[in-house]
């Protein structure tokens, strides 16, 4: 029954995007496709079946049910061009209604230099902001007669954008379900940015509409290894990951991952690549991902993390 209605589910969510498919660069709210998770990114993003953290809360909803202890976290990353890029999340996930989270993830460029067509030097500066505000809401065995070991997400994204004196808002929804096929095996389902799109003026742009296909095998308790399958619907471009997390030490992990589907003909052939290591120390943890763009630059992402109560 499982695999029927995830065929399913996949079968009408794929034909039916491919009716409003644009291409790739069509779609707005771009720092959507941004991964906060310098855990996740050091396995070259694949992360959808394990997101057993606060990084669930944006690669799979789902998978925060799985959280035992409530967890706040951080990330920050200087992108490209002077881009920052800064993500808090918090998830309690022993509520009486199921695991909750909020994240707010912010990006933002500064001195952006204005010309017209009559002058050479700049007029002035201006700046462009991206935030999404994420509530989160997730379930063990949401269905259990239904859909037995499998929990349950959904979030909510309340989306601006601003550009100088413009802005632009949209709502969007995250769907997705994770599956336990065994102790060691998980698969999961993720649906992300489902939105009527964004609107600056009278232009209006889809979001990266995305189905996320995951597995994550944990061979013991120090290594595990995992895919995605990205199908990105609204531009048509298709990523898979693979990656994996190796904990020399309890307190110690190295994390080696690669992305497929970047253009390795015009970025380099090291973009695509994750390299990671993670800190954990009592109940705080420090994460570093190094991803590098080809010709574009190379991003460091530094996360730190704490869980707290029972």
């Amino acid at each position: 029954m499982n695999k029927k209605i995830l065929a399913a589910v996949v079968t009408v969510v794929v034909a039916g995007g491919s009716l409003f498919a644009g291409g790739v660069g069509t779609t707005g709210a771009q720092f959507l496709k941004i991964g906060p998770s310098a855990r996740a990114l050091g396995m070259g993003g694949a992360f959808g079946a394990i997101a057993d953290d606060v990084y669930g809360l944006y690669f799979n909803p789902s998978g925060i049910a799985a959280m035992e202890k409530t967890e706040v976290s951080a990330t920050y990353l200087k992108y490209f061009a002077e881009i920052t890029y800064t993500y808090l999340g918090f998830v309690n996930p022993n509520t009486q209604f199921g695991a909750i989270g909020l994240g707010i993830t912010n990006l933002g460029i500064t001195d952006i230099e204005r010309r017209d067509a009559d002058t050479v030097a700049a007029i002035d500066t201006f700046g462009a902001t991206d935030m999404a505000i994420t509530l989160a809401w997730a379930k063990k065995n949401a269905v259990p007669g239904l859909l037995k070991d499998t929990s349950l997400g959904v979030s909510l994204k309340s989306i601006t954008s601003k550009i100088d004196t413009k802005s632009a808002g949209a709502i969007a929804l995250d769907l997705a379900a994770t599956h336990k096929v065994s102790k060691k095996l998980n698969t999961a389902l993720v649906i992300q940015n489902v939105s009527g799109g964004i609107k600056f003026d009278k232009e209006s742009d889809p979001l990266p509409l995305n189905v996320k296909l995951a597995g994550a095998y944990k061979f013991n308790e120090k290594a595990l290894a995992a895919v995605d399958l990205d199908q990105g619907i609204s531009d048509g471009k298709m990523y898979a990951s693979l990656g994996g997390e190796y904990w020399i030490v309890k307190q110690f992990a190295v994390r080696l991952g690669y992305k497929y589907g970047y253009s390795t003909a015009t970025l380099g052939s090291t973009v695509g690549l994750g390299v990671g290591i993670g800190f954990r120390m009592w109940e705080a943890g420090l994460d570093y991902a190094f991803v590098p763009f080809g010709d574009l630059g190379d991003t460091h992402r530094v996360s730190l993390s704490y869980r707290f109560g029972k």
